[in-house]
């Protein structure tokens, strides 16, 4: 239940945080910083129970959404994201204790479809030469 939850805040925090920093051209820190913010503050008064998963997997995936734009697309990016919040969803709760747990599954998510894509681009040459 708290995957279907995760998905789509994932998607959406990913997918703004990159919006700012390539289109509108923010510095990384505070697009990632300003949509976390506003997405607690409209947490706290919606009255959702579990906001602590929500907050953490919004946050985390600013992390995806930091991806130069030389790596990941916006549609990877999205990928990417959807990879996070199985990676926050399944592996984070084993974590505890470690930190840094939110970004490296970032960096887990983003190097999975980054090195994914390569893989096919490199099979497609191999293949129709």
């Amino acid at each position: 239940m708290t995957l279907f939850g995760v998905m789509p805040v994932a998607a959406l925090s990913a997918q703004v945080t990159y919006y700012l920093i390539h289109t509108k051209h923010w510095p990384t820190v505070r697009a990632s910083a300003l949509p976390t913010l506003i997405f607690v503050v409209i947490l706290q008064h919606s009255g959702i129970n579990w906001d602590g998963a929500l907050q953490a997997a919004f946050f985390g995936a600013t992390f995806v959404g930091m991806t130069d734009k030389s790596r990941l697309g916006w549609r990877r990016v999205l990928i990417a994201s959807l990879i996070f919040s199985i990676v926050f969803t399944f592996l984070i709760p084993y974590a505890k204790g470690i930190g840094g747990g939110l970004g490296a599954a970032a960096f887990a998510s983003c190097s999975v479809v980054y090195f994914l894509t390569n893989a096919v681009k490199k099979m497609v040459k191999f293949v129709m030469p």
